[in-house]
């Protein structure tokens, strides 16, 4: 073998040893940092999605904001966080005039801490079963009748963050002179009211005339509950609210 071929070959290994020394060193980093960079401009993207989806939302609420604010005020004014009894008063006022009627009487009670009611035992349901007849009982007409099926309770609902330390229940009686259509026209209006009040006793009273007779007027007795919703976070609750 000549020096010149010799010489070409130990070139061409030259050559070959630089290509493939340049690209680990120079070639090879820089793939490396284009696939690291192509992970990220996918988290990026996936990130980016993930925060229009959440922008988008946050617009749809924003939208529904002003509707709930107002359904928040009607709801505050509905069960205060104070007693407020006067406040009361004025809009039975403004009902029984609008109905044509006076408020003769009110009285309210001491308002009372809230307890959750208690579901039904199954004592208690079988004190008001009836007992089963004998089977050596002759069948007659209504026993093969199929017998009504038994009411049954609803189920009682309740919720944690209602207690009897935020939530009281004050007992109030109301009195209005005037007829049977216009009593009817203040419970309407009472029960469409700003203040949420549940009337759970009506009585009247026919009212006589001055010579002594009767006449289309009575005294409608209504009795029933308001309620009061403290919102002032308790100290516990701050505490775990700030934690």
């Amino acid at each position: 073998m000549s020096r010149n071929r010799m010489s070409l070959i130990l070139a061409l290994l030259a050559m070959a040893a630089v290509a493939v020394g340049g690209f680990f060193l120079a070639v090879q980093p820089q793939l490396t940092q284009a696939a690291v960079a192509r992970t990220q401009t996918e988290t990026v993207n996936q990130s980016n999605d993930a925060n229009r989806t959440e922008l988008a939302r946050l617009k749809t609420q924003a939208a529904k904001l002003p509707a709930m604010k107002q359904e928040l005020s009607s709801l505050t004014a509905s069960v205060p966080a104070d007693a407020d009894v006067p406040a009361f008063i004025n809009e039975l006022d403004s009902v029984a005039a609008a109905s044509g009627m006076q408020v003769s009487s009110f009285t309210s009670g001491d308002a009372t801490a809230y307890a959750p009611a208690a579901a039904a035992t199954n004592g208690s349901a079988a004190a008001g079963s009836t007992a089963a007849p004998s089977a050596s009982a002759e069948p007659s007409a209504s026993a093969t009748a199929a017998a009504p099926a038994a009411p049954t309770a609803p189920s009682v609902v309740t919720n944690a963050a209602i207690t009897g330390q935020n939530f009281s229940i004050i007992p109030v009686t109301v009195a209005v002179d005037g007829s049977f259509d216009q009593a009817l026209s203040f419970v309407k209006g009472v029960q469409n009211g700003q203040r949420l009040f549940l009337i759970t006793t009506i009585a009247s009273a026919e009212k006589s005339g001055d010579d002594g007779g009767t006449t289309s007027s009575s005294t409608w007795t209504f009795g029933g509950f308001i309620y009061v919703l403290d919102t002032t976070p308790t100290p516990a609750a701050a505490t775990s609210t700030n934690g």
